[in-house]
């Protein structure tokens, strides 16, 4: 790696480093108060998914009782989440645009921040700022993290970042850190073709003979990707999916197969991490079931994928890993078999911030033999993927 790639993470971290830590810590707690000024109590939520639920334990845990949830999707229109009414953007904005702050609550949040904007509404707040002023009640979002707790381990970075094989994955690095401290937009590359996440032809071509283990197969989204860039042939898919809600739906995909397809995929209902045995586990029927300890987890078998795979009659070419922040753990279960088989790597890294630093010297060290590389397929830090492609 050359000496001005290197400084280039030296003088950004030097620059946020800069900042004393009570000014930054002031600043993070004061972000949502700046944008909404008088209206800081007067809320209306932008989107009533994932984002938006969270949005909503967030600002009741402080207090704030949103005015309302708007949504692009009519059929939501009329209806409550939680008692809090939804209207359609038209609506709220008209009747709130001049009295109530509007929080955007979208993994994708350019479009519906500029469809407010043109409904006349001035101050418009980004979901990870409310994350910022909402932390400490807003534990079910691990993917995000507060900027003085990220340049605690700024140290941790250099050793990752010197692994990256590429100046587009070192930009993406650097811009994540900087956008992760700052919400600096402007610094942030546009993100790639969605279409080609997991199995992007910029990095890698796939084989009629490939072998994919798809970790997190939830009702089979990846696979379906995978067997469009494959034109349909394969030698074999395992798919681990943990959550029954879930699989239902996978073997239901998997039973509208070509009978020669389907009968090469193997569906397992494990959980993935380092070895063997019980583990708490949040199923939630959709994306975002997780390893959890909450009351309300189930108890499920986990298995390391060096055990699973350990007597399989096809070795792996494909590993894909997206189980929501449980990756460093499988990964370290899949030594032997990343040591031994040398299969290509996609790893998400976004569903916990320390990830960005921490996964590629954990793939490093299950192989040296790798090319690291980094990519996002959405705006903000959502649907970021490390890619391990053999030399």
């Amino acid at each position: 790696m050359t000496t001005s790639q290197d400084n280039a993470l030296n003088e950004l971290l030097q620059e946020l480093l800069a900042e004393p830590r009570h000014q930054t810590v002031a600043r993070v707690a004061g972000e949502v108060d700046r944008i909404a000024g008088p209206f800081a109590g007067r809320v209306v939520v932008f989107g009533s998914g994932i984002l938006g639920k969270r949005a909503l334990v967030g600002l009741r845990g402080t207090g704030v009782e949103p005015l309302a949830f708007c949504d692009n999707n009519p059929l939501t229109w009329d209806t409550t989440l939680e008692g809090v009414p939804i209207v359609s953007p038209a609506i709220v904005t008209e009747r709130y645009k001049d009295s109530a702050a509007f929080i955007v609550a979208i993994h994708n949040p350019s479009k519906p921040t500029q469809q407010l904007r043109q409904l006349g509404c001035t101050r418009i707040i980004p979901y990870p700022v409310l994350f910022w002023k909402c932390v400490g009640s807003m534990s079910c979002e691990d993917r995000l993290e507060l900027p003085y707790r990220i340049l605690e381990r700024a140290g941790e970075m250099a050793p990752a970042y010197e692994l990256l094989a590429d100046e587009v994955s070192r930009q993406e690095f650097r811009a994540q850190i900087r956008w992760r401290c700052l919400l600096d937009y402007d610094c942030l590359p546009a993100p790639h073709d969605a279409g080609e996440m997991y199995f992007p032809d910029e990095l890698l071509s796939l084989s009629p003979s490939e072998v994919l283990v798809d970790c997190g197969a939830f009702d089979g989204d990846s696979i379906r990707s995978f067997l469009r860039k494959t034109n349909g042939s394969f030698r074999h898919i395992y798919a681990f999916e943990p959550d029954s809600g879930n699989r239902r739906a996978l073997d239901s995909f998997i039973e509208q197969l070509p009978t020669g397809a389907a009968s090469n995929v193997t569906v397992l209902p494990y959980v993935l991490g380092r070895q063997n045995g019980m583990i708490g586990f949040s199923a939630e029927g959709f994306v975002g079931s997780r390893v959890a300890n909450s009351p309300a987890s189930e108890i499920v078998e986990c298995r390391s994928l060096d055990t699973v795979l350990a007597d399989a009659p096809e070795p792996p070419t494909f590993i894909k890993m997206d189980i929501e922040g449980a990756e460093p753990d499988a990964i370290i279960g899949a030594q032997e078999t990343i040591s031994r088989y040398r299969p290509a790597l996609a790893i998400c890294a976004y569903h916990r911030c320390e990830h960005l630093w921490e996964l590629p010297k954990l793939l490093n060290k299950a192989n040296p033999d790798y090319r690291i590389y980094l990519r996002r397929y959405a705006e903000e830090c959502w649907e970021t993927v490390y890619y391990a492609i053999p030399r």
